[in-house]
């Protein structure tokens, strides 16, 4: 499976940046996640690592494998069978607003099952993420 929800923020990329890369604050800001505690100090970088739970969800760990400061990040996380990644983009737009976009990846031999039994709620709770850091950088 794969899943892309990409929407204008009428905010810089700086802004956009901010709240996007500042995981322990998601709790507060993304109604889905229960728990995002980091498992590191310090700002943002790969090998930076997280434990994620959302509701209706397993938990797991999340470790970023990939960061562009100021741009995007991606992170992988590994549920028996299946590997997550989570991409996350920040660009800008001509006339100064933002574009964000978010990814989720599924593969793995028992991604098929995972997409079947929880893909419809994972796209939702993809859709809600981007909503909501959208609605966050935006009250600034």
């Amino acid at each position: 499976m794969e899943y892309r929800k990409s929407l204008t923020v009428a905010a810089e990329p700086a802004r956009v940046w901010e709240v996007l890369s500042d995981l322990e604050r998601w709790p507060e800001r993304i109604p889905t996640y229960q728990e995002l505690r980091r498992l590191d100090d310090g700002e943002l970088r790969v090998g930076s690592r997280a434990h994620v739970k959302q509701k209706g969800l397993a938990a797991g760990e999340w470790e970023v494998s990939e960061l562009d400061e100021g741009e995007t990040f991606t992170w992988t996380s590994r549920q028996p069978g299946v590997r997550l990644v989570g991409r996350h983009h920040v660009t800008p737009e001509s006339d100064g607003t933002s574009r964000l976009t978010l990814e989720l990846e599924q593969n793995g031999w028992l991604s098929g099952v995972v997409t079947l039994f929880w893909g419809r709620k994972v796209r939702e709770y993809v859709d809600l993420e981007a909503k909501a850091l959208k609605d966050a950088a935006e009250a600034a």
